[in-house]
């Protein structure tokens, strides 16, 4: 099994596993790969340890060396040279009067490669632009599109809790986020306070969504009837935090309960049953009674060919007989 270490570029960036090819590194080391952009610096963030080949992504490319000071002079010239064309290629966007956003360059080490990502509403012909941006950069130049999220990671911010943004601190990944999540948080659908610095909904939304579903499965739902030591009611309010549930009995002000003395209904139509009525929760339903056995019918005898006919017989007849009206 290949001895492999996980290396990031950026910090809250993706995880990419190379080979140390008998190199002693350890946590936070800063080494020279091979990437399919080109050669590049990275931290490494995972200690040595052996993986079977089937679990990593095919090829797994080997660390050249450690990263030594002129490879971080290298680095820092290789920043500037990416700076200096995403400038370059801002001023060409203008000129063409192209509908993108450019958000962020990242130059190969050796410098002969730029990246530039952009954001865009709609599809975009930017073939002009790289024409005219490559010829005056005299390096190979590439554009990509990324999301609303990608672009907020690469800018970084303050969200509205006051701390650094999500995704450029510590997320590495973006899971989806749906409105479905706000409702079962009880949380006002406001656009405004719902969406994060990209536009889209916060991924905050998802941490402690789980959290919140089993909650409410425990708990009863809005509008549901319900009975409590103080009557029956029906639940218009539920705290899954504090574990309370809101109920309106017959005077008009609801009042807050905890969830453990609030039961549900057992399936009953018309008012509340028996069952429904027990404080401590629902009771066993009674098992069912035993039916009436049925009359004894010999088996067929072995090597009777016409015993299983005598059977099917007697018991035709005794169905015949018990669904014969009384009186004939």
């Amino acid at each position: 099994m290949p001895t492999v270490v996980g290396v990031r570029f950026r910090e809250a960036g993706k995880l990419y596993h190379f080979d140390v090819g008998g190199l002693t590194l350890h946590r936070l080391d800063r080494v020279v790969v091979e990437t399919a952009s080109g050669l590049g610096i990275g931290r490494v963030v995972t200690e040595p340890l052996e993986k079977p080949a089937a679990d990593l992504p095919a090829p797994v490319r080997r660390v050249l060396r450690r990263a030594n000071a002129a490879d971080v002079e290298r680095q820092q010239k290789a920043g500037e040279r990416g700076a200096a064309a995403l400038d370059v290629c801002r001023r060409h966007v203008r000129d063409l009067a192209l509908p993108l956003r450019l958000v962020d360059a990242e130059c190969t080490l050796d410098g002969t490669r730029v990246t530039i990502t952009f954001t865009a509403e709609q599809r975009v012909d930017f073939r002009q632009l790289l024409r005219a941006a490559s010829a005056e950069l005299h390096c190979r130049l590439e554009l990509r599109q990324v999301g609303a999220r990608d672009e907020a990671k690469a800018l970084d911010g303050i969200g509205p809790c006051g701390q650094r943004l999500c995704c450029s601190r510590w997320l590495t990944e973006f899971q989806p986020i749906s409105i479905k999540m706000a409702k079962i948080q009880n949380l006002a659908l406001n656009p405004g306070k719902l969406a994060g610095a990209c536009g889209r909904l916060k991924c905050c939304l998802r941490y402690e969504i789980e959290t919140y579903a089993d909650a409410q499965r425990e708990l009863p739902t809005l509008g549901t009837s319900v009975f409590t030591v103080e009557g029956e009611g029906r639940v218009v309010g539920v705290n899954l935090l504090e574990r309370k549930v809101q109920v309106l009995f017959d005077d008009p002000v609801p009042r807050w309960l905890p969830a453990d003395e609030v039961f549900r209904h057992n399936g009953c139509q018309d008012g509340m049953c028996e069952t429904c009525r027990v404080a401590s929760g629902p009771a066993e339903s009674p098992p069912p009674a035993d039916p009436a056995p049925s009359p004894a019918v010999p088996a067929p005898r072995a090597g009777d060919p016409h015993g299983a006919r005598r059977q099917h017989g007697r018991r035709r007849a005794g169905r015949d007989e018990r669904s014969r009206p009384e009186g004939r």
